[in-house]
């Protein structure tokens, strides 16, 4: 009977330590987050793209790269995630509220054509573009977003500014 309380009482100190251990998948997103950070880009929690206004859950994850960009007319969301939302000229990407103005057509026209399937939607906010990743299941290395990022920056600071 001794050696029962005593294995139970073990197994109750050991199991929140286990409980606790990152899982190889959260290792894995953590590791992707923190390449993100040091490559420049900014990290969020977001809202679903093709989420109802009285949807509030941060469920998704936004990888954004700062551009000197700033105006209002900078705030659109392209998705694929769900059939929510109107289509766009672009196959399988939907306009999650409003349309931008026609100047954005070849930031978008680059993002969607470079964009593999890992990437469920193209934001942008004034001052930021970004891209929200499947992260549990992304194909490519970070580098990768990182530099369609930064070609997209390069395409909004130059031909908007």
């Amino acid at each position: 009977m001794e050696w029962i309380l005593i294995v139970f009482g073990i197994l109750l100190v050991a199991f929140p330590v286990v409980w606790v251990k990152q899982s190889p998948t959260q290792k894995k997103i953590a590791n992707v987050r923190k390449i993100a950070r040091e490559s420049g880009l900014f990290v969020r929690r977001c809202r679903r793209p093709d989420a109802r206004e009285d949807e509030r859950k941060l469920t998704s994850v936004c990888y954004e790269m700062p551009c000197s960009y700033k105006e209002l007319d900078m705030k659109f969301c392209l998705q694929r995630i769900s059939e929510r939302g109107e289509p766009s000229a672009w196959n399988t990407w939907r306009w999650a509220g409003k349309k931008p103005g026609k100047k954005w057509t070849e930031v978008i026209h680059y993002l969607t054509t470079s964009s593999l399937e890992d990437v469920k939607a193209l934001i942008a906010r004034p001052g930021f573009i970004g891209l929200i990743l499947d992260e549990k299941n992304i194909s490519e290395g970070l580098t990768f977003y990182v530099e369609i990022l930064s070609n997209s920056k390069k395409i909004v600071d130059r031909d908007l500014e």
